[in-house]
């Protein structure tokens, strides 16, 4: 293992894994360290901001104006809830959990609102990679109200140098970075290729992106949409690394879609971060390629 890698005696879960461009981080998707688990656990969180980990969750927004830690809009079946969450409070969330691989409520994986969830962070050892990305969704045609604009601003107050804020909606993302200075922006391109067909040729995703870049420093890029641009002969991750942009390829784990092939080109492209729930089996079938 490399200095990039997992060193602590407490975890064998690695962070990063040493290519042939410098480390490429593994960013754990949704807290996880493994496929099988609950999202959004507590103990994983800890652990990563310990020890320097890329971390990610995502957020929305409750009828109350807060942000709950939560991947999609209805909380049935992946928690132990019912209903649409942006038309209910955040207290009437109280008590649900995550559920596991298997549909196994996890008490380490409880539904917080995202205050609830990074105040721990204040009092724990940081490591100084390590770095909280809050993936905002949205509705189609919502926009974030200002009061969850405030709750995002005060729950991360004092870590803003470890968030970084990312979204398909880069104008709501905006919001969020301006009202918590010293937070980085990222921008995920792929809801608007998938509304503009045109934008899957690598040339007019990278004019897009050039278009829309100020301010951003993090580009998170489908993983086929990395591999096509590559097999076109179009360094796209290349160009954004000359804006200044880094790449996130997401979302890569074992299985059908991923062979050899694939991690070799990712790592070739010079992606610096790898979006994945399981970080342990990607290092050990990147090293092995």
């Amino acid at each position: 293992m490399t200095a990039f890698d997992v060193s602590n005696r407490t975890s064998t879960t690695p962070m990063a894994v040493e290519g042939p461009y410098g480390p490429i981080r593994l960013k754990w998707h949704k807290l996880r360290t493994q496929f099988a688990e609950a999202p959004f656990k507590r103990s994983n969180l800890a652990l990563g901001w310990r020890l320097g980990a890329s971390l990610e969750i995502d957020i929305l927004a409750t009828a109350d104006g807060r942000l709950a830690v939560l991947h999609d809009p209805t909380l049935g079946p992946s928690t132990t809830g019912s209903g649409r969450a942006p038309r209910m409070p955040i207290a009437s969330m109280g008590g649900l959990f995550h559920r596991d691989a298997d549909g196994a409520p996890d008490p380490d994986a409880p539904v917080l609102s995202l205050a609830e969830l990074v105040a721990p962070l204040r009092r724990l050892p940081r490591a100084p990679s390590a770095n909280l990305q809050l993936d905002l969704k949205l509705l189609e045609g919502h926009t974030l109200p200002d009061s969850a604009v405030a709750d995002a601003a005060a729950a991360v107050a004092g870590l803003a140098d470890a968030i970084v804020i990312g979204s398909h909606h880069l104008g709501e993302a905006r919001r969020l970075v301006a009202a918590i200075p010293g937070a980085r922006l990222g921008y995920d391109p792929m809801l608007a290729v998938s509304r503009q067909p045109a934008l899957r040729d690598p040339e007019r995703l990278l004019r897009h992106m050039e278009r829309h870049s100020t301010g951003v420093s993090l580009a998170y890029l489908r993983f086929d949409a990395i591999v096509a641009a590559e097999s076109q002969g179009f360094p796209l991750v290349q160009r954004l690394l000359d804006l200044g942009i880094e790449t996130d390829a997401w979302t890569v784990n074992p299985g059908p879609a991923i062979s050899d092939a694939i991690l070799r080109t990712l790592v070739e492209a010079k992606v610096r971060q790898i979006t994945t729930d399981a970080p342990r089996e990607i290092f050990r079938l990147i090293r092995s390629c």
